[in-house]
């Protein structure tokens, strides 16, 4: 296939990755975390005990394997089809965009977090919109996640926070701005001087 190069872009974003919301951009646009598992759960934790008490083999454990194949199915569709439309807009709207390389594998490792970050399916989005920028002519920059809060936005200033804390103020230049935002300006800062 032709590649589908749209017109050339002078737009920047920098793109926080949250477990409150899916994705923050530097200018404040929130993207909700979509919570499609969480509806489907107990759905979900019923079909599989009905697998678990089938007799290996049997005919009817099959028939439940592929029922709850289905419901898999039907829980990754609205997630994929979400990750597909935000990360169409970004593409669509910015010809460089850039997001924090988190490591999801080492942060799974935080049990208290851990099925919100997978829910979340980050590693989607940014694949999603890698290979749409490629096609697109637009760039995906992936910049290194370490400190991309705590630092002030504006004046540079580390502003020690703890996760629990949403707004980052800095008492070094009055500067007041939510946190993930914050963090999404940090990290078009560092893509741009990268």
């Amino acid at each position: 296939m032709e590649p589908n190069t749209l017109p050339e872009s002078k737009e920047t974003v920098g793109i926080d990755l949250g477990v409150k919301h899916l994705a923050i951009t530097f200018d404040g646009e929130f993207y909700e975390h979509p919570k499609f598992p969480r509806e489907s759960e107990r759905k979900l934790h019923r079909k599989q005990r009905v697998v678990s008490r089938k007799k290996k083999g049997a005919a009817r454990r099959r028939k439940a394997i592929r029922e709850l194949a289905r419901l898999h199915e039907h829980i990754a569709n609205p997630r994929r089809d979400y990750a597909h439309k935000v990360s169409r807009k970004l593409v669509n709207s910015y010809g460089l965009i850039a997001f924090e390389n988190l490591n999801v594998q080492g942060m799974v490792k935080n049990h208290h977090l851990a099925k919100s970050i997978v829910d979340a399916a980050w590693n989607q989005l940014v694949r999603y919109t890698t290979y749409k920028a490629e096609e697109a002519g637009r760039g995906v920059v992936l910049v290194d996640p370490k400190n991309t809060s705590q630092p002030c936005s504006n004046c540079g200033e580390i502003v020690s926070k703890k996760l629990s804390e949403r707004m980052h103020h800095c008492e070094h230049c009055g500067y007041v701005q939510d946190r993930d935002i914050n963090a999404a300006q940090n990290i078009l800062k560092r893509a741009l001087a990268g």
